[in-house]
């Protein structure tokens, strides 16, 4: 099986994909870099019944900043910095409190975010919360920190400036004008050779703090607070943070069990706020889902003992829309609210999905069928037929769609709970389900077909008005035309090695 799975090896190696990458080497801000590559790891944390004197020692003989105090499990309780020892301690007391308790200082519940969260993220949180140090926090445990010294050394502006303006609009108006100059940004971008995997990212981070701040628009105009824990989440390439230039919406929500005596209540105040996301998020610019997958549509708005029978009757009863809906579950990101909620949510899946694997073989085959890779007989395009499209290709149906769906029912069958595309691969790695040589391979060509894909989204948009995917291959340069077909031949080892996988799965 090794071999047949390596069988492209020395091809990878020889392939001018691996030469067409280093294209999207050039400086930039890195906007898919994670917190995991940039915190410090080494956090002092103490305990919250120990003394301000303890741990104003220990910060000065370690010359650090601030401590997280953490419980006995080394769950965050609240954070101490300088300021704090400065303003509480030094001049904000009459008496001395050196023998009191460190918690009787410190600023409780910190703000923090997973190792998995970017440096985007980091840089929202600490411009829009005015402080400087940022726990990061991996299953409910303080894993490392990021200061706003460390943040402070990036040399681009952009990420600032985008933030910025993120944080000074209220209206409907003032979003749709920046999402209106995403197109050209991306544009200069991909002149400017950037990687398209940052770009991809930058879209989704952007389109996220959007989403983010017309939630909580639309929860603060309700008059009160929700009235039970919730959890609104993402779907879709939202989920996998590889929005495109033009996505749809895709939002659910979880909320908390309550009383059925309530429910009338509860559930029309979601509804209400559901409803004013998704009419704001449509006049940015986000269309409303043809396929209702928004929560105002109360088959996507439930309680979480709801959403786990919903999700156990997928796998128990198999029908016409059960691989859309497993794309939809493993596709998904919390975008705001409870973390436990959604994690209960995922849990539950998961453990469904490792007990019927019988489903991921409908999810291939179905897939396998839907879409065909534009690559004939002596190695020429398959362009449309149609009048309207007659020698052009369709790069997210016919290219981009092909990566994806392998990433991921790959990533299913071995217990990978990466969402990203370039993270799952990067997973099959590391469980040797895909050779290193081959995963380059196939990572050139996501960046390839990415690439191709955005390009023609751009500009037929600004040429025809179009948010399609369309690219006629003849008005490419030969290399870049010799480049898209190694592409495309990529994608059908990479189709090949998802066969072979699942000729070895047992029923």
């Amino acid at each position: 099986m090794a071999a047949e799975k390596n069988v492209m090896n020395n091809k990878a190696k020889e392939s001018p994909l691996q030469q067409s990458d280093a294209v999207f080497r050039i400086a930039a801000f890195q906007y898919q870099e994670t917190l995991n590559n940039i915190m410090e790891k080494d956090v002092y944390m103490c305990r919250p019944e120990d003394t301000v004197q303890d741990v104003a020692g220990e910060m000065a003989k370690k010359r650090i900043s601030s401590v997280v105090v953490t419980d006995s499990q080394g769950r965050p309780l609240g954070i101490v910095t300088e300021r704090d020892m400065v303003r509480k301690v030094v001049a904000g007391c009459s008496e001395p409190v050196f023998d009191k308790k460190i918690s009787g200082i410190m600023t409780p519940d910190p703000v923090c975010l997973a190792p998995d969260g970017t440096l985007f993220d980091a840089l929202s949180v600490l411009s829009r919360s005015m402080i400087k140090h940022l726990p990061v926090v991996h299953h409910g445990r303080v894993a490392g920190i990021v200061t706003l010294r460390q943040i402070m050394k990036i040399r681009y502006a952009e990420p600032f400036v985008i933030i910025g303006r993120l944080e000074k609009s209220e209206t409907v108006e003032d979003f749709r004008n920046i999402k209106e100059q995403l197109v050209y940004l991306v544009r200069e971008k991909l002149a400017a050779n950037t990687d398209p995997v940052d770009i991809v990212t930058m879209l989704s981070l952007i389109n996220s703090g959007i989403h983010k701040r017309l939630l909580k628009k639309a929860i603060k105009q309700q008059g009160s607070p929700p009235p039970v824990d919730f959890c609104f989440f993402v779907t879709g390439s939202h989920g996998r943070r590889e929005n495109l230039l033009f996505p749809d919406q895709d939002f659910c929500l979880i909320t908390e069990d309550y009383p059925d005596s309530q429910r009338d209540e509860i559930d029309s105040y979601f509804y209400t706020v559901s409803k004013q996301l998704s009419d704001d998020l449509n006049g940015v610019g986000f269309p409303y889902c043809t396929g209702e997958i928004m929560a105002q549509n109360p088959k996507w708005r439930k309680t979480i003992s709801e959403w786990m029978v919903f999700v156990s009757d997928i796998f128990r009863t198999e029908g016409p829309y059960t691989v859309r809906y497993l794309t939809l579950i493993f596709d998904s990101a919390r975008m705001y609210g409870s973390q436990t909620l959604f994690d209960e949510y995922m849990n539950h899946a998961f453990r469904e999905i490792s007990h019927n694997y019988n489903i991921l073989r409908q999810m291939h085959e179905e897939e396998e069928g839907r879409h065909k890779v534009p690559l004939g007989l002596f190695n020429t395009f398959i362009t449309e037929k149609d009048k309207d499209h007659r020698g052009e290709i369709d790069m997210k149906k016919s290219g981009l769609i092909f990566i994806i769906e392998a990433a991921r029912i790959l990533a299913l069958k071995h217990h990978i709970r990466k969402t990203s595309t370039l993270g799952r691969i990067q997973s099959l790695v590391d469980k040797g389900v895909i050779h290193r040589d081959d995963s380059e391979y196939f990572e050139s060509a996501y960046r390839v077909i990415l690439y191709h894909t955005l390009h023609a989204q751009a500009e037929n948009y600004l040429e025809k008005s179009s948010n399609d995917y369309y690219l006629a291959p003849g008005k490419l340069s030969h290399r870049n035309r010799e480049i898209l077909k190694e592409a495309f031949k990529a994608i059908t080892t990479l189709k090949e090695i998802v066969g072979s996988d699942f000729g070895e799965l047992i029923l």
